[in-house]
C-alpha cells in the first residue's frame, strides 16, 4: 500500500509541475523589437527637393529698408538635391588639405579644435564654389535655397509664419556665435535642411537682382555686382526676417558668411527600343 501511495503522489507531482511550465509557456509574454529609428544625418548627407512651383518672395513691405524681396512671383523648378546642414569645419580642412586650392578668407578666425562639426564661415564666393565644385556639386540658386529653406508649405519661419525667439541661432538667441550644425532642431525645413534662419548666413550662386515687376528694380543695391546672400545668422535680428529675405554682398566679402552645396537630380535615362531581329521577309540595304 505504501509502496501505491508513493507512486500515485510521484504520478500527480510530476503532472503539476507539466501543467505548471504548460501554462507558464503559454502565458509568457511576446518580445516586440523596439523600433529602428532612422539614421540621423551626417554633414555631407543630401535631400531632394521634389520638381514643381513654389510661391517666392513676398507681397509684405518694410518701412525701415526697400522691399528687395517683393513681388510674390511663383517659380517652376525641376528636382534637385541640397546639403542638410550647412558645410562644416570637418568638410573644409578635408577640402583644403586633399585639393591644391588655397582659400581666401580667414576661416580660421572661427574654428578651433573641437569645432569640427560647426558650420564653416569667414569663406568668399570663389571659397565656396570650389568647394561645391570638389565636393561634386554646386552652389544653389536663390530659387533652390528658398524652396527649400521654405518647405512645402510656404512658411515665413521653419516652424510656422509667427516669430519664436527660441527655435533658431539668430541674435535673440543669445549665443553670440555659431553652433554645432543640427543642433537646434526647430530651425528646420519640412524638407529636412538645418539652420536656415539662423547660424550663418549662406552664398548662392546667383547675383542679386530685382524680381519680375519689383517696385525697387531701379535700386542701387542692383547695380553694386553683389551675389546673393540667403539666411539669416547668430549675430542678425531674426525677428525682422523671413526665409524670403535677401542681402547682396561683394563676392570678397567673408565675415561670418558660410553655405551649403546642391546639385541637380540624377535624371533617369530613356529606354533605348530594342533592335528588331532581321527575319524572313526583312529587307538588307545593299
Amino acid at each position: 500500500m505504501k509502496d501505491q501511495f508513493y507512486a500515485f503522489a510521484l504520478l500527480a507531482i510530476l503532472f503539476c509541475s507539466a501543467a505548471l511550465v504548460s501554462c507558464s509557456a503559454a502565458e509568457e509574454p511576446e518580445v516586440v523589437a523596439p523600433p529602428v529609428e532612422p539614421a540621423r544625418a551626417m554633414p555631407g548627407d543630401m535631400v531632394l527637393i521634389p520638381a514643381g512651383e513654389f510661391a517666392m518672395g513676398t507681397d509684405q513691405t518694410f518701412s525701415d529698408r526697400p522691399a528687395l524681396e517683393g513681388p510674390e512671383h511663383t517659380v517652376d523648378l525641376p528636382a534637385y538635391h541640397v546639403d542638410v546642414f550647412e558645410v562644416t569645419h570637418g568638410q573644409w580642412m578635408k577640402f583644403t588639405t586633399e585639393s591644391e586650392y588655397s582659400p581666401e578668407g580667414n576661416w580660421r578666425q572661427f574654428y578651433s579644435i573641437g569645432k569640427e562639426d560647426f558650420p564653416v564661415t569667414n569663406v568668399t564666393w570663389e571659397d565656396a564654389k570650389a568647394y561645391c565644385e570638389w565636393a561634386g556639386g554646386r552652389l544653389p540658386t536663390e530659387q533652390e535655397w528658398e524652396k527649400a529653406a521654405r518647405g512645402s508649405k510656404g512658411l515665413r519661419y521653419p516652424w510656422g509664419d509667427v516669430w519664436d525667439a527660441t527655435r533658431s541661432n539668430c541674435s535673440e538667441m543669445g549665443y553670440r556665435n555659431t553652433v554645432e550644425v543640427g543642433q537646434i532642431d526647430t530651425d528646420k525645413s519640412d524638407y529636412g535642411l538645418y539652420d536656415v534662419m539662423g547660424n550663418a548666413q549662406e552664398w548662392t550662386s546667383d547675383k542679386l537682382a530685382p524680381y519680375p515687376e519689383s517696385p525697387v528694380r531701379r535700386n542701387k543695391a542692383f547695380r553694386q555686382g553683389y551675389m546673393a546672400i540667403r539666411g539669416g545668422s547668430y549675430a542678425m535680428k531674426g525677428r525682422t526676417m523671413g526665409l524670403y529675405s535677401r542681402t547682396g554682398y561683394k563676392s570678397d566679402a567673408q565675415y561670418g558668411i558660410g553655405f551649403r552645396c546642391a546639385k541637380d537630380a540624377e535624371q533617369e535615362a530613356p529606354e533605348e527600343p530594342e533592335e528588331e531581329e532581321a527575319g524572313e521577309g526583312s529587307e538588307t540595304q545593299q
